[in-house]
């Protein structure tokens, strides 16, 4: 009897094995309706796929135009040219990085001091300037605060001796077409230097020594800036101006240079209006400007000019902003 019911509950384990094995196996029909009912890549929760004209587009744009005030030197120490030579560091690292243009051929007469007022920046006759220049970002810099300072052996013969140099550099980056600050960022540098000391009055005791670690300290800060200032600027959609309209030929201020090709749709729009706020009269930005059309990209002009033919639209001026279609 006990034999019986064993061979009973083994059957019938086996059966249940069989039927639960049968279940997991997925019919034809039934993979197919998974298929066509897959969710869609995006989804509430998932991060949206780039279509192919996203992905080409996401490429690079062309380079914009950035310029770089000499930055306000808001220390007592004076010597060394620290504002001008922090601004041709950050100068120097942005077009190493061949992201940008950064025109060395422009008259810049204005630095950052003369663009501050108290506390505030002066916005309004920023922009104005930055339009002026047909660039896309203007960037103006400040030199906080220097420390410098010696320790080591005061006595013998022969003394080690350790000279620090500490900067602290702040910078704030504008668009000029949209009128708004779009980054602010700090950052620090400090540099160093061990040396015997044989005399009293040693040379790593002269003014100039001092000088020359400061500025050392002043370009390890500036590279700090330099990813700062590319990452906010490749954010913005480039713009470009409409420099000339001659007959039935449009002349852009970028080109090659610049990295337009031949073939390239550009909407043209006006440029918009100044906004203030009507109780304060503070700059708010500017709007958006009407679109007019669109134009192709057919010749370039000298280094970074190009020649372009209206494509739809019309009543094109100069000074109308240019953008990728």
């Amino acid at each position: 009897m006990r034999h019986r019911i064993r061979t009973a509950l083994f059957l019938l384990g086996g059966l249940t094995a069989v039927v639960a094995l049968a279940s997991c196996q997925r019919s034809p029909g039934y993979k197919r309706d998974q298929g066509y009912y897959k969710p869609e890549p995006t989804s509430y929760y998932g991060a949206k796929e780039k279509s192919p004209s996203q992905r080409v587009e996401s490429l690079g744009q062309p380079k914009k135009r950035v310029v770089v005030l000499n930055f306000w030197n808001d220390t007592p120490v004076k010597s060394g040219e620290l504002g001008l030579f922090a601004a041709d560091e950050l100068r120097r690292g942005l077009h190493l990085t061949q992201r940008m243009i950064v025109p060395a051929d422009l008259r810049v007469d204005v630095s950052t001091e003369d663009f501050i007022q108290g506390e505030k920046v002066r916005v309004a006759q920023l922009i104005r300037e930055g339009r002026r220049l047909g660039i896309s970002v203007l960037v103006i810099g400040r030199v906080t605060r220097v420390v410098f300072r010696q320790k080591g052996d005061d006595v013998g013969l022969f003394r080690q001796k350790q000279s620090i140099a500490a900067v602290d550099l702040e910078l704030k980056l504008f668009d000029v077409a949209g009128g708004r600050e779009i980054m602010a960022s700090a950052r620090s540098g400090e540099a160093s230097s061990n040396a015997m000391v044989a005399l009293e009055q040693s040379q790593i005791e002269s003014p100039q020594y001092r000088a020359d670690l400061t500025k050392l300290a002043v370009r390890i800060a500036a590279a700090q800036l330099v990813p700062d200032v590319v990452k906010a600027i490749e954010k913005l959609g480039w713009q470009g101006r409409i420099a000339k309209v001659a007959a039935n030929k449009i002349y852009v201020n970028a080109g090659k240079a610049s990295g337009l090709m031949v073939g390239d749709i550009l909407r043209v729009l006006a440029p918009g209006d100044d906004v203030y706020d009507p109780g304060t009269g503070a700059f708010l930005g500017r709007s958006q400007g009407q679109m007019k059309g669109t134009l192709e990209v057919v010749d370039f002009l000298g280094t970074d000019g190009a020649v372009a033919e209206l494509h739809t639209g019309g009543n094109v001026l100069e000074g109308d902003l240019v953008q990728l279609y």
